[in-house]
């Protein structure tokens, strides 16, 4: 795995650039990654880009990288969104980890008939999506919004071609993903899953039902199956 650190806010990196680290990331890269001087690792400079990096001095205050050069970012071949019906705190922070790592552009938290208990909080969501960050090597995190209603959730999601998982519409016609739509949305009910109406009303704005298998899946696993779903069948062949 590679290492791999935030520039300091603002310092728009450039080839041969000297930077110092805030305390965070120099504690992250020092103590708990143990990178020593002359360690290569990767910045990433929170505005879409990704460089290669030399540790060059200091420690778990204060550390320095010089700037090597930009390292290519391969886009996901479809822009995802993710309609995530809130779960409760501990899966939705898995469900944001497993959608910012394979990719969703969006997560729109839903408030759900059965959802429960209130989302976590900015602070939790901001330092999971930070990791995951650093985890993959994606150099922006998706845009999150919500809390919201399923309507205006399905009305965010715009005319992407739209799915939901409902284990209510098995033995239902289910449509394959499509390869050929450049975005694609994902409705995942929380535990206990979409109730008659929601199901109903996702129907209605067009979604179809997408087969996650045999098995009833947890929230934020359903979430990640089905976000692999709708990611890979816009690959290219092999």
């Amino acid at each position: 795995m590679s290492l791999r650190v935030f520039a300091p806010p603002g310092s728009s990196p450039h080839p041969g650039q000297a930077l110092t680290l805030d305390d965070a990331e120099s504690r992250y890269l020092r103590k708990v990654r143990r990178a020593r001087d002359g360690a290569t690792i990767e910045l990433l400079d929170g505005d879409g880009g990704l460089w290669s990096a030399t540790v060059t001095t200091g420690d778990g205050r204060r550390t320095t990288v010089e700037v090597g050069a930009p390292i290519a970012v391969l886009a996901p071949p479809r822009r995802l969104t993710l309609l995530l019906g809130l779960p409760d705190p501990a899966a939705t922070i898995q469900a944001l980890a497993h959608a910012t790592e394979i990719g969703a552009e969006r997560i729109i938290l839903v408030r759900c008939a059965r959802s429960q208990g209130r989302p976590p909080s900015q602070d939790r969501i901001d330092r999971v999506l930070r990791a995951s960050l650093r985890q993959c090597g994606r150099p922006s995190p998706p845009t999150i919004l919500g809390p919201m209603g399923l309507a205006e959730a399905l009305e965010l999601s715009g005319d992407a071609a739209g799915y939901l998982c409902s284990t209510a519409l098995r033995g239902e016609t289910e449509r394959e993903a499509e390869a050929s739509t450049a975005a694609a949305s994902l409705l995942v009910g929380p535990e206990g899953g979409l109730t008659p109406e929601e199901v109903d009303a996702a129907l209605g704005r067009g979604l179809s039902p997408l087969s996650l298998g045999p098995w009833i899946l947890r929230t934020e696993t359903a979430a990640l199956v089905g976000l692999s779903r709708l990611l890979f069948s816009a690959a290219p062949s092999a």
